[in-house]
């Protein structure tokens, strides 16, 4: 499968990795900034988890999604 530029990147594709893991028995998702987000029970809950953190990020005002970000990445 080709892999192409994710909206707003330009350039080379970066490496893409698997963002779910388990850990435990229980379900994380890495966030871009490195940010582990979890736990939850099952790989599909985490799936969703992940689609509920980007549909945030999506529909965040730009002031309230600079400072989850810079939180994150700390």
């Amino acid at each position: 499968m080709d892999q192409i530029n994710r909206k707003g990147e330009s350039g080379p594709i970066p490496s893409r990795s698997d963002r779910f893991y388990l850990l435990e028995n229980l379900w994380f998702f890495a966030t871009r900034e490195g940010a582990a987000m979890g736990p939850f029970e099952t790989h599909q809950e985490a799936a969703l988890g992940l689609k509920d953190f980007l549909d945030f990020l999506n529909l965040a005002e730009p002031k309230i999604k600079k400072k989850f970000v810079e939180a994150m990445e700390h």
